[in-house]
């Protein structure tokens, strides 16, 4: 498989190295030198899917440049989901291909499948209250991240009793439909995303840690080598269930 990199940072050299070790060849990279959108399909040099890891204010715009050149793309920049129905839209109308993940670690997908797994139980028990927070490094450019309003999102969607979600610091008491999701950012952690469910009794909690990047990067690919096959706008778990279905 012939890939084009959008995004030469530690993430899309991660992508670089489990992709050839997968032996698959990156045949161009895209970065701030080298921009997607001062390019045209003929520069793509053959590649027969894009892998990208860029910026969330680029995300959009690149998205929809994939669709027009109808070449398949998967999407591991986050931070433009408030503009997802618009995207998915274009891409729709467009006859694009396009796969896109909020993260791309197998372990967050069973963390986040395990979570919506609970929520009905944890419907009945409403002594039980919920949390979201999140733990990144320091160079992290979202805050929450992707993958934190994802569980959020789960959660408010799962438990009657949540209706909406907190992202900033709270000043005083919260109010007791909302979810707080927070955010830590310090030094180099990859990733760490914990839910939690809190009585007055007990704790239960779910707990994701990365150990490095590619975790992330092995989803990424593996879900290149899926899009393949595959016309339309899907989520990163759409091909989960395929996958799981064929097992």
């Amino acid at each position: 498989m012939k890939i084009a990199l959008v995004g030469t940072g530690r993430m899309g050299q991660a992508v670089k190295t489990v992709a050839e070790a997968r032996r698959h060849e990156v045949v161009v990279q895209f970065d701030e030198h080298r921009p997607v959108l001062d390019a045209s399909v003929d520069d793509l040099g053959g590649a027969e899917v894009i892998i990208d890891f860029s910026l969330p204010h680029l995300a959009v715009d690149h998205i929809k440049r994939y669709t027009d050149w109808n070449v398949p793309a998967v999407i591991g920049t986050t931070g433009w989901y408030d503009r997802l129905d618009e995207v998915r839209s274009y891409v729709l109308d467009g006859g694009g291909r396009v796969l896109y993940g909020a993260n791309f670690s197998l372990g967050v997908a069973l963390l986040s499948r395990a979570v919506k797994a609970v929520l009905p139980l944890l419907n009945e028990l409403e002594h039980f209250d919920a949390f979201v927070h999140e733990v990144h490094h320091t160079n992290k450019v979202d805050s929450p991240s992707g993958t934190a309003v994802m569980l959020g999102n789960l959660i408010v969607d799962g438990l009657d009793r949540k209706s909406t979600f907190e992202t900033n610091a709270v000043q005083g008491r919260i109010d007791a439909e909302a979810l707080h999701v927070s955010s830590t950012r310090t030094g180099s952690v990859f990733g760490r995303h914990t839910v939690g469910f809190e009585s007055d009794v007990d704790e239960l909690t779910f707990e994701h840690r990365a150990k490095s990047r590619e975790g992330f990067a092995l989803g990424a690919v593996r879900a290149a080598e899926w899009m393949i096959d595959q016309h339309g706008f899907f989520s990163l778990d759409d091909a989960l269930d395929q996958w799981v279905n064929r097992t």
